[in-house]
């Protein structure tokens, strides 16, 4: 009997595969938050009303009520941002890094509307964090279902008894306003400072749906001014809290987001310390591999940042052996005494070491993922080509002089390896003339190709055509002492 996954396409079962996954998923992450909602409950009808009241006999159902819409709640949240999540490697910390933002800013606004006014509510906060460290896409979805929790537990609360109603709507839309445009407005990759500027800016464009709700319901006493100066106060303090809350998140949850990469990139950092006084020729070959990654991610539209430290932590696991890599050699190759499947064994080893240091070191995971992805199953062709030469009869397998992989399941990770490729080769011997150089670089993205080497990451036929004429247009000013584009003389 076949079994009934047998007569599934590969698309149906690529679909299969991600239900499971994402099931597999849900439980692990789901009872725990499950727990931690049923606490923000509680503290939520503490903070709304008469705590002991809300259990008696007379509002228990709606009590329960409350319970079970913030568990819906949390479920949508938990579903949404896990298929929402930007590197589907990782869905998990984006699913977590959601849910901690939305306990935070929830109970944030439910203690300034207690002790400052319903008008005080920072949701900006899960905004800023989430922009900074997931995408605009989960932090739209954590607003969405913030808002709903509040709406839940304002109206439940005795302190917000029905004629205070309107209020309570102008309040939540108004913040939510402020929070959208702060979404919409504020650029991932900004600097510290503008960050922080343009959330100024942005919170304020959003304010002006309070001191417009506001003169809707009629009220042009001093409270049209209070309402304002406490709902933009709110989103100020969001944004004066949101640096050390990112640092904390990002350490926390290991992300990568610019300001984390900047500090990487500085070359002080352990790990490149260790590089470039054990390793200095790979040291180099990274520092020049970085800077053509970043020349490429950008022109893709990809996060330069993530290039640059991708590429100059993508060779740390040399540091296990430096003198089997040729970069480091002076003079004494130690290969010349080895058997080509020892050679083989000894430069193959230096991506799983890396991706072992990197975690040790504690890298940001897209940075581990390109310390093993960054030569895919290439095969190693010098020493292939070696052992032909002294195998005296019978076929040799390829696929024992090849690298484990994985290949390249991001585009930053293909940059990366071809970067690499293009530099170690053009290292070796640069060509004379411009027409040979490019003859070269397209030769060798070409070969990547042609060995199925990009088949598992998004990079389009377009893409490569882009990153070739970047790194023709990059590598001749970075080895700018090394390039002639004019033809010897005889």
């Amino acid at each position: 009997m076949r079994k009934k996954n047998e007569y599934l396409t590969t698309a149906e079962k690529v679909r299969l595969a991600g239900r499971r996954k994402f099931a597999a998923d849900f439980l692990k992450v789901y009872p725990g938050c499950f727990v931690a909602t049923g606490l923000l409950t509680l503290f939520a009808i503490f903070m709304t009303g008469d705590f002991y009241d809300a259990f008696t006999a007379e509002r228990a159902a709606s009590t329960a009520g409350v319970f079970v819409i913030n568990a819906v709640l949390v479920g949508f949240l938990i579903a949404s941002t896990h298929s929402a999540a930007e590197d589907a490697r990782f869905p998990i910390r984006e699913t977590l890094l959601a849910f901690v933002m939305l306990a935070l800013t929830y109970m944030a606004c439910l203690t300034t509307s207690r002790f400052l006014s319903i008008f005080a509510l920072p949701m900006c906060l899960a905004s800023l964090v989430l922009v900074e460290l997931s995408s605009r896409r989960t932090s739209v979805i954590t607003l969405l279902v913030l808002a709903a929790m509040l709406s839940v537990v304002f109206i439940h609360g005795e302190n917000y008894p029905d004629t205070m109603l309107p209020e309570v709507i102008l309040s939540i839309v108004g913040n939510m306003a402020a929070a959208l445009a702060v979404n919409m407005l504020v650029g991932k990759h900004l600097a510290r400072l503008p960050f922080i500027l343009v959330s100024f800016a942005a919170s304020a464009l959003g304010v002006l749906a309070v001191f417009a709700g506001t003169l809707v319901m009629g009220d042009i006493s001093m409270n049209l001014l209070y309402n304002v100066l406490w709902s933009y106060g709110a989103s100020v303090g969001a944004v004066l809290v949101f640096t050390p809350i990112v640092a904390m998140l990002e350490g926390v949850f290991n992300i990568a987001d610019d300001f984390r990469l900047n500090e990487l990139t500085n070359l002080n950092q352990p790990l490149l310390k260790r590089l470039a006084s054990e390793a200095p020729g790979t040291f180099n070959h990274s520092l020049v591999v970085g800077n053509l990654s970043e020349a490429c991610a950008g022109a893709i539209g990809e996060n330069p940042h993530m290039a640059r430290a991708a590429a100059y932590y993508h060779d740390i696991g040399k540091l296990k052996a430096p003198v089997y890599f040729s970069e480091n050699q002076t003079g004494y190759n130690p290969h010349d005494e080895l058997i080509p499947e020892v050679s083989v064994s000894m430069i193959t080893s230096h991506t799983v070491f890396g991706e072992i240091l990197a975690k040790q070191y504690r890298l940001p995971p897209e940075i581990v993922a390109v310390c093993r992805e960054h030569h895919g199953t290439s095969p190693v062709g010098y020493f292939y080509r070696k052992a032909l030469n002294l195998k005296e009869e019978g076929d040799l397998s390829v696929s024992n002089y090849t690298y484990p992989g994985p290949k390249p399941q991001t585009k930053i990770a293909a940059i990366v390896m071809i970067a690499d490729t293009v530099e170690a080769a053009c290292r070796a011997y640069m060509p004379d003339t411009n027409e040979e150089f490019v003859e070269r670089v397209n030769k060798l993205v070409d070969e990547k190709l042609q060995l199925g080497q990009f088949d598992e990451c998004p990079i389009t036929m377009k893409d490569l055509s882009v990153i070739k004429t970047t790194i023709i247009e990059t590598l001749p000013q970075v080895q700018h002492g090394r390039v002639s584009y004019e033809k010897k003389k005889a």
